[in-house]
């Protein structure tokens, strides 16, 4: 009987204007690959706020790979939050508000603590594009707050240019990373991000 009440919900629910995501990132630093991950993520519909503003709730999956302490990793994140996007004359700018859930699983030698954090970025993209790539530059700023123990303890500042491929968007950014652990310490990244829209 839930089953069957559970399905007529479903069968009601409106999947207008509602996409997928399905993205894959590949990072360096110090001129060694050290980061990949696979990202689907499900994206409501989009509510008009008004003419120039709107703001889009998603949620996600993604599985990560990377290097951590010489050997290369495998673990999941979980994601839920909301894009608010602004548009004008002078370019437009997107605010993303996410939380992060991190399950904590052993695997083999590889031991993960249920990790919790609040991501907030602003990324402005600028109102010129080149060729029929749609080639864009942009600029944006990431905030990492760790819930667990409420501390501010990560900013990216990036610089990138994306385009549009058909379905696919393509980015190649740089950025660097200040992490605080005893100190706030610099990494210098350069990635490259593809997105598929379906």
């Amino acid at each position: 009987m839930k089953n069957i009440i559970a399905l007529i919900l479903l069968l009601t629910i409106s999947v207008h204007g509602q996409k997928v995501v399905l993205e894959q990132d590949q990072r360096i630093k110090q001129d060694k690959f050290y980061y990949e991950h696979t990202d689907l993520t499900y994206l409501t519909k989009t509510y008009d706020i008004s003419e120039s503003w709107n703001i889009t709730p998603f949620t996600g999956y993604r599985l990560i790979y990377e290097n951590k302490k010489g050997e290369f990793k495998t673990y999941s994140r979980f994601h839920i939050g909301a894009h608010v996007k602004v548009k004008g004359t002078w370019g437009r700018i997107a605010f993303r508000n996410r939380y992060e859930f991190t399950p904590g699983h052993e695997l083999g030698n590889l031991y993960t603590k249920n990790d919790n954090r609040f991501r907030h970025r602003i990324k402005y993209y600028l109102p010129i594009s080149f060729s029929k790539y749609k080639i864009t530059p942009n600029i944006s700023d990431e905030f990492f707050f760790d819930l667990n123990d409420f501390n501010y303890n990560r900013n990216r500042f990036v610089i990138g240019l994306g385009a549009q491929i058909g379905p696919i968007k393509p980015e190649l950014y740089y950025f660097a990373e200040f992490k605080k652990s005893s100190d706030w310490k610099r990494v210098d990244v350069v990635g490259l991000l593809f997105k598929y829209q379906f």
